[in-house]
């Protein structure tokens, strides 16, 4: 999920272009920030973007690529052409509220024209939050500086682990020493630059096997990089054998709406948009397709026939057509923004206590 690097200065102020956006920089740590951060009401916020399909050089155990199934599917290797690219970038408006994220299907920098498709991204919607995520392994000074003078706003950095036996755990590679050494070089060389973007951020997933490292992890990354994070594990529809989450399960009977139709989508090479990311990984999802990029809008297919069908079964939690739904947790990741209606649930608009509610402890943002 994309973190956005806005601090409470004139730059971020002239940044604004609504009162999304304007609520994004400012507000997210209150529930009023999270419901007009999270809601969105005609294209999502965050556009996922698999610019390559190809099997992952690792496999780690919280990814369906450890699965058989799924490393099969992505064997033949997929790219997107330039074609699709700009009909993608045409459909988001040059507000800095907007994020693509281009987290692809296997490592996103082995795809080659990256550079310049970012290089593009930015020249045409200069505004829009771009953010790489990669797993370390094949990123070095030269590959950095081609990012940095694209324009990218962000990287990051997937390193799941504290250390190399627990990376070795989670991702079944012993790839943990080449990982470091990079990233290290990378915020060596944009030290060296004296470059303040790409912001570098970094996390480890941390479930109770692994909590105990985890503030070693936050002191040492935190010397590094901009944001050193941690991310809980989420079962993500599917269960992770090895990895317990920190946190009790959610009783299914509390369950709400989740906030994912609303706040981000999935484009894949070929230019097919999926409801949520999460259907690139079951084949109860591949053929889950509501539009094509090359043949409408994203405001179009937003307003398509199928995507209202997909939202309209989450505001009434009848998720019997999408059982990758029915197993992931992800909703509870969330802030709840919903209230009870009837047979469903509708948007709760924003109210002035919201104002003063803390967030709590939620993925948005």
């Amino acid at each position: 999920m994309s973190f956005m690097n806005n601090s409470l200065s004139i730059s971020a102020l002239l940044r604004i272009r609504s009162i999304k956006s304007f609520a994004q920089t400012f507000l997210l740590d209150t529930r009023a920030g999270q419901k007009l951060f999270l809601y969105n009401d005609e294209i999502p916020r965050v556009i996922n973007i698999s610019f390559n399909e190809k099997t992952c050089m690792f496999s780690c155990r919280m990814c369906p690529f450890a699965e058989d199934e799924v490393r099969s599917h992505y064997k033949n290797k997929s790219e997107m052409n330039f074609e699709t690219l700009k009909k993608l970038i045409d459909s988001v408006p040059n507000d800095p509220f907007f994020s693509f994220d281009m987290s692809s299907i296997g490592e996103t920098l082995e795809f080659e024209p990256l550079s310049e498709f970012i290089k593009y991204m930015k020249k045409t919607k200069p505004l829009v939050n771009t953010i790489i995520s990669t797993n370390g392994v094949l990123i070095n000074p030269d590959k950095f500086n081609a990012l940095a003078d694209s324009g990218l706003d962000n990287i990051q950095f997937s390193l799941y682990a504290e250390n190399a036996s627990d990376h070795a755990h989670i991702t079944q590679t012993k790839n943990f020493d080449r990982v470091k050494e990079n990233v290290l070089s990378v915020c060596n060389e944009r030290k060296r630059r004296n470059l303040t973007k790409p912001f570098l951020q970094a996390f480890m997933i941390e479930c109770k096997e692994n909590s105990h490292t985890s503030q070693r992890f936050l002191d040492f990354w935190g010397d590094h990089v901009d944001k050193a994070f941690l991310r809980p594990i989420y079962n993500l529809g599917r269960e992770i054998e090895g990895m317990t989450p920190n946190f009790p399960k959610v009783d299914k009977g509390e369950r709400y709406p989740c906030i994912m139709p609303w706040y981000s989508t999935a484009v894949r090479s070929n230019g097919d948009v999926l409801p949520c990311y999460m259907f690139h990984w079951s084949s109860e999802g591949w053929d889950h397709a509501v539009g094509n990029i090359n043949d409408a809008s994203l405001k179009e297919i937003w307003a398509s026939d199928e995507y209202q069908k997909f939202r309209s079964c989450h505001r009434r939690l009848e998720l019997d057509g999408y059982p990758i739904c029915q197993r992931c947790d992800l909703w509870s990741a969330y802030t709840n923004v919903w209230k009870r209606q009837g047979a469903e649930y509708v948007y709760d608009p924003v109210q002035v206590i919201d104002f003063l509610t803390p967030a709590g402890e939620y993925r948005g943002g």
